[in-house]
């Protein structure tokens, strides 16, 4: 096989690199073709030349897109990593302004996060970086590191779990649970109980499909177990169910106050202590490069209102 330490690195064309690292990342040709600027019969004949210079497939069209080969995989973190570098070289003492900038930046969200974030986070990127492009991905907590590691996304924001040395993190925000109904709902008219919430019909959001969660374990505590009536996979479900039923949902107040703006809905406090806990993070090789630093505070910011 071939071995990259073998190579002249003055006869290798570094667009082709940048060529891997948007395959790499995208999966597609025709997205990683749009990422870095060029057709897509210009980034297939990119690839063939790739295949060449490493001697490897390097990626597999398979139906959910192009499958990275082990080798590709190997590179990866390699070709992702040193581009990194050098754009941070390029950048260093030059500042960054986001005003001027053409980049792209890419959030992998939670979609609680999203929820409660894409207002803000929407409002300021366009009024402080118009030219820039602002990329919210779906993200499940879990696959963070992983994502953060191969250069698919550059911040991570969800309820994330520990990380590697190599990822930092940051708490971003806590947001306390509050019950959302009907405002002509029963348990609308009164303190609301452990019991009486209990009681209830309940709403429950989980992209993921999962039945029961943290809530369900802190009930237990008090002796109390709920009833899922209902599961959805998203958070613009909850409003229309709402309004058409008794059913009560268990929501971050920021989704809440989403929510009851949309639809005729009550908001209650919850009568157990509990909150989302929404954490930032970022591969240690971008921590000082200077249009990252920017996107991380813009997240801290619009976190923050």
């Amino acid at each position: 096989m071939l071995s990259i330490l073998s190579m002249d690195i003055r006869a290798v064309d570094l667009n082709l690199l940048k060529a891997f690292d948007a395959l790499a990342t995208e999966r597609a040709v025709t997205r990683a073709a749009s990422r870095i600027g060029l057709s897509q019969p210009a980034m297939s004949h990119a690839l063939s030349r790739l295949r060449g210079l490493f001697g490897d497939d390097l990626f597999v069209r398979t139906p959910g897109g192009m499958e990275p080969t082990a080798r590709a995989r190997e590179i990866a973190l390699l070709v992702s990593s040193a581009i990194e570098q050098i754009e941070a070289a390029l950048n260093l003492g030059a500042g960054f302004d986001p005003a001027t900038s053409l980049a792209t930046f890419t959030a992998g969200m939670g979609e609680y996060a999203e929820v409660a974030l894409v207002g803000r986070l929407a409002r300021e990127f366009s009024r402080l970086a118009p030219k820039a492009t602002l990329r919210l991905l779906p993200l499940n907590g879990a696959e963070a590191a992983e994502q953060l590691e191969r250069g698919a996304i550059d911040v991570a924001v969800a309820h994330l779990r520990a990380m590697p040395p190599a990822i930092e993190t940051a708490l971003l925000f806590r947001d306390p649970f509050v019950v959302v109904a009907r405002k002509d709902h029963p348990i609308a008219k009164a303190p609301l109980t452990v019991e009486a919430y209990a009681a209830q019909n309940h709403v429950l959001v989980s992209p993921r499909g999962d039945t029961s969660g943290a809530l369900d374990r802190l009930l237990v505590d008090y002796g109390q177990r709920r009833r899922v009536a209902l599961l959805v996979a998203t958070y613009l479900a909850v409003p229309a169910a709402l309004a058409a039923s008794d059913l009560v949902a268990t929501v971050p107040s920021r989704a809440a106050t989403l929510i009851a703006a949309h639809a005729d809905i009550a908001t209650m406090p919850l009568p157990v202590d509990f909150s989302a806990t929404i954490s930032m993070a970022w591969h240690r090789r971008a921590s000082s490069e200077p249009a990252q630093a920017w996107f991380r505070k813009l997240l801290v910011e619009a976190a923050g209102e």
